[in-house]
């Protein structure tokens, strides 16, 4: 049965669909090179013959050709940008509503430009665009994803994965990445924020897999920025969006976006509550010991409120201010059931959690133009705390019949100040530089009414902890970059000086302290060369470090079962990685092509590991500790096309090769290293079939082949989405659906070596319908200043102030 989804699946993938000719806009042109080769995906910006204010933006397909809807008559002024090519400005007047502007003719780049640009791929249809140091996907469109959550989004991006079970986010490979939020640090652990960050107010999602010297050093493999939607076009703009999901469980998602342009100042914010309960189950046998456990996971309460409001205020030419704040409040409950099966019992263990969260984000952005081009001064400061409040119940019959509780508190601080400054140097390159300063606290406390016994004295005492951690940073950078004819390069330097201070105490008499103080350097170089107008080869290099985290430090213990426990280990130290690149784009006629192939040296390696659990007959702690060096390679390549006018596709594949170890214990119970490489190849495709001009049909496919960890092998899986678009009301309104997973063929299968020889299954809710209701509406106000506008938003919430 197996063989026969999969076949279909491959069947559908290659199908025909017969297109249909499309309406065309009134006002429309095709962009070309003096070679008459079409340039496709030229940004042309719209403005009154006599105004500086942007009227409107658009960019042509891959053939160059473009289309402008709902121009009123009168005079416009159209600038023409694509790398490679000198800025066009192309004068227009419509009359009666319609205009054929012909061929526009761009000419080629003469002039030298420090800007290390990379192709540009923004298909009519596509989502994805490379950068010389980022790929990023816009996600706006995202059919198979919409009302989800960031989770799921990622989880169709090519190197991303994000387990379904922990939540764990992993980026070729190594889950040491670094998660932003509109370009800033969030107090919330990565598994905890995709989950509360709805899909629809997701804008874009930038992947940095070597950042320069001018981000911040932490994560080995690199950052991941969720840039939010934030409304900035002229007059005001409502948007509406409201969706029903199903699967096991019923789940519901509304959203209200809106932003109000009144001259000097945009007006923006959003509002978003989710409610998405989930039902999950697996089993897990102990071949060794002879025991079987049954898991029933249902979070019957999952619901998530969230907010952005603020506004970027236009002071004049060279002043901006832009002020906002995030909001994320949640509300959570899971019942965990586990039955413990062994040839004479059957013992069932339940868990019910409760679970109150609330997070909060603070940001204020000046900018200071100076009187020349490029040359500025940014000030940006930020502040984001997050407090959760957990209480669980445990109602246990194995190992032995018992109840207790757990009253857990979580109080995560980051602050984060940070001023930059740029400055283009006529006629020579860029100087990039900046300091900053960064402080992450932790209170993580819990309370037990477990009742153990302690081995030195035989008192009863309950297991409490209090871990208070502080981390503060102390930054500062340069970069320089230039180009010279063909070639382009960037160097640049980062300093970062880190204090540790941490107090913990665990009962009944364990207590400690740690202070760490160090000072590194992170050096980053980027070289380009320019192969043709349209091709470009890239190397760069980059050091980076994985400082543990307060999660990974804390003896607070993160999870319980029957059988398997997880607590921090204070003790542990960074690691660093030094991360070598090798990248090709090239822009085709009708598309892009892109490859890229990695390389990383990790030293003081941190692992994952187990031990026995001396107080618990079959059962193990899972800890952190460092251990050696390990290496990593891999390879990644895409390609984005328009195969037909009624269809594109983008296909994309990525393997990593990862050295991992270990230290476990044998049946003496001494420590024994165990070393793997762990090979792990990944395949994406995403079709979109362009009906009619209101109705599009989006298509996503998945494999990642068998990969090897720690504890065992997990055995391949894959899956196929399919969702539907119909648009109407003059494109503002439109209904969509999607099915998620629709031959129910995803799901984790794992054959277990260590702790102990076993196996593994686990099922979530991975086939659901979705069905959603988008509209969209607005009106016009006086306008704004265009100039200090375009310079900000260019920015948007991305990481362009480290």
């Amino acid at each position: 049965m197996r063989l026969n989804k999969f076949t279909l699946a491959i069947l559908f993938s290659v199908c025909s669909i017969y297109g249909f000719s499309q309406e065309q806009h009134p006002v429309k042109g095709k962009i070309e090179n003096a070679k008459n080769e079409a340039v496709g995906m030229a940004a042309i910006q719209i403005y009154k013959a006599d105004s500086k204010e942007l009227f409107d933006e658009v960019y042509a397909n891959e053939d160059g050709t473009f289309e402008i809807p709902d121009l009123e008559d009168g005079n416009y002024r159209l600038v023409i940008t694509e790398f490679g090519y000198q800025q066009s400005v192309t004068t227009a007047e419509v009359k009666g509503g319609e205009l054929n502007l012909g061929n526009i003719i761009l000419q080629v780049e003469k002039a030298e430009t420090v800007e290390l640009k990379g192709a540009f791929v923004r298909a009519q249809t596509s989502q994805y665009r490379n950068e010389i140091d980022k790929r990023i996907v816009e996600v706006g469109n995202d059919l198979v994803s919409a009302g989800s959550d960031a989770a799921s989004v990622l989880n169709n991006i090519p190197s991303v994965n994000v387990d379904q079970q922990t939540g764990a986010l992993s980026l070729r490979g190594n889950e040491n990445v670094k998660v932003f939020v509109d370009g800033k640090p969030s107090s919330q652990s990565a598994a905890q924020l995709l989950k509360q960050i709805p899909s629809n107010q997701i804008q874009r999602i930038e992947i940095i897999t070597n950042p320069s010297a001018k981000y911040e050093a932490d994560g080995n493999s690199g950052i991941i920025n969720i840039v939010l939607v934030k409304g900035t076009k002229k007059g005001y703009n409502i948007g509406l969006i409201a969706g029903y999901e199903q699967g096991k469980k019923s789940r519901f998602n509304t959203s209200l976006n809106t932003n109000v342009n009144v001259g000097k100042f945009n007006l923006f914010g959003n509002i978003n509550y989710a409610d998405r309960p989930s039902k999950q189950n697996g089993i897990g046998r102990n071949y060794d010991d002879q025991i079987d456990q049954l898991f029933d996971i249902q979070n019957t309460k999952n619901r998530n409120l969230s907010y952005k409001a603020g506004f970027d205020w236009f002071i004049n030419d060279k002043n901006a201010l832009t002020i906002y704040t995030n909001q994320w409040d949640g509300d959570h409950a899971a019942l965990i059931n586990t039955n413990v099966l062994k040839t004479n019992f059957n013992k069932l263990n339940r868990n019910d959690i409760w679970s109150d969260s609330r997070s909060s984000d603070y940001s204020l952005n000046y900018k200071l133009d100076f009187n020349k081009k490029d040359h500025n001064l940014v000030l940006d400061a930020f502040y984001s705390i997050n407090k959760e409040d957990d209480d669980r119940d445990y109602l246990n019959t194995f190992p032995k019949d018992e109840f207790y509780q757990e009253y857990r508190y979580d109080k995560t601080q980051t602050t984060r100040i940070n001023l930059d400054y740029t400055n283009q140097i006529e006629n020579a390159g860029k100087l990039e530089a900046g300091i900053q300063y960064r402080k992450e606290s932790n209170d993580n406390d819990m309370d037990s009414t477990k009742e153990l016994t302690n081995p030195l004295n035989g008192n009863i005492y309950n297991p409490s902890v209090d871990f208070q951690f502080d981390r503060s940073f102390y930054s500062a950078y340069t970069n320089y970059k230039q180009k010279f004819n063909k070639f382009g390069a960037q160097v640049g330097l980062r300093l970062e000086r880190v204090e540790d201070n941490a107090d913990w105490f665990y009962s009944p008499n364990e207590a400690g302290t740690l202070k760490k103080d160090y000072t590194d350097l992170f050096p980053s170089a980027f070289l380009t060369y320019d192969l043709t107008e349209k091709a470009q080869l890239s190397l760069n290099y980059s050091r980076r470090i994985n400082r543990p985290g307060m999660y990974q430090l804390t003896p607070v213990p993160q999870f319980t079962t029957a059988l398997m426990s997880s607590k921090g280990n204070p003790e542990l130290n960074p690691e660093y990685t030094n991360s070598i690149e090798l990248g090709y784009l090239k822009q085709l006629k009708k598309g892009s092509i892109s490859g890229n192939l990695f390389y990383r040296h990790v030293t003081d390696n941190i692992i994952q590991t187990f031990k026995k659990d001396p107080e618990v007959e079959s059962a193990f702690i899972q800890y952190n500790m460092n251990y050696d060096k390990v290496n990593s390679y891999g390879v990644e390549a895409s390609w984005n096309y328009k195969l037909t006018k009624w269809m594109s596709t983008y296909l994309a594949g990525d393997f990593t090769s990862s050295e991992m170890q270990s230290v476990i214990e044998d049946e003496n119970n001494n420590p024994v290293v165990k070393k793997i490489t762990a090979n792990t190849l990944s395949l994406r495709m995403n079709n979109t079939y362009t009906l009619t001009k209101q109705l599009s049909l989006q298509q996503f496919g998945f494999f990642r082949g068998k990969n090897k960890f720690l504890q065992g092998e997990m055995l391949d899986m894959w899956r196929m989405d399919l969702g539907i678009k119909y648009s109407f009301m003059q494109g503002k309104a439109s209904f969509s659906a999607r099915v998620n997973d629709i031959f129910n063929t995803m799901k984790a299968r794992v054959n277990m070596d260590n702790p102990y020889e076993g196996f593994a299954k686990f099922k979530w809710e991975s086939r659901t319908f979705y069905l959603g209701f988008n509209y969209n509406f607005g009106g016009k106000v006086k306008s704004r200043a265009e100039a200090q506008q375009n310079k900000t938003e260019n920015q948007g919430g991305g990481i362009g102030l480290q």
